[in-house]
């Protein structure tokens, strides 16, 4: 039986991957990155397989792992959006916060057309994890302040207003 080629061995993964066996589809990530470490898509296949088998199907993937799949891909990559853009959710997921921060303003700043969505969903997801990990916050206002100052500055560099315009809408 003839081997097989890297684009077929890829494309094994990634039909694993879509159709949600993500921890068959880590596990044939792995050995892919070892085969092809210089390619920034099998990289990030590996950690959004990673990210997914041990957030939805609670596989034992280490994180720093994970993270350094990214790390990786974005290194090899570095004008995929995307990349950056899965990177700071995982990190929100993670409660890696300044890490998630800079990388979704990374990602805003090189694709100015996606940048509004950018900051709005890291204002979003950002103040949902907060609240989430942090629920006795919740009913205290000044303990959620913080929280919820940051959320509303993405909010507003989301529409492109600044603190005082929307002060005086409100």
């Amino acid at each position: 039986m003839a081997e097989s080629t890297p684009d077929k061995k890829i494309a094994n993964a990634m039909k694993a991957m879509d159709e949600g066996d993500f921890k068959k589809a880590y596990t044939a990530f792995k050995k892919l990155v070892a085969d092809y470490p210089e390619n920034a898509e099998v990289w990030y296949c590996k950690a959004e397989c990673g990210n997914y088998a041990s957030g939805m199907f609670g596989a034992k993937v280490d994180v720093a792992e994970i993270m350094d799949a990214y790390k990786k891909a974005i290194e090899l990559d570095p004008e995929r959006v995307d990349y950056y853009q899965s990177y700071g959710s995982f990190c929100i997921s993670i409660s890696k916060f300044e890490e998630a921060e800079a990388a979704y303003n990374e990602a805003a700043e090189m694709d100015g057309s996606m940048a509004a969505s950018l900051y709005s969903e890291f204002a979003i997801e950002y103040y949902n994890m907060v609240m989430a990990s942090y629920g006795e916050i919740m009913e205290d206002p000044k303990a959620r302040a913080p929280y919820g100052k940051k959320a509303l500055e993405y909010l507003l560099k989301a529409i492109d207003m600044d603190a005082e315009e929307a002060k005086s809408l409100l």
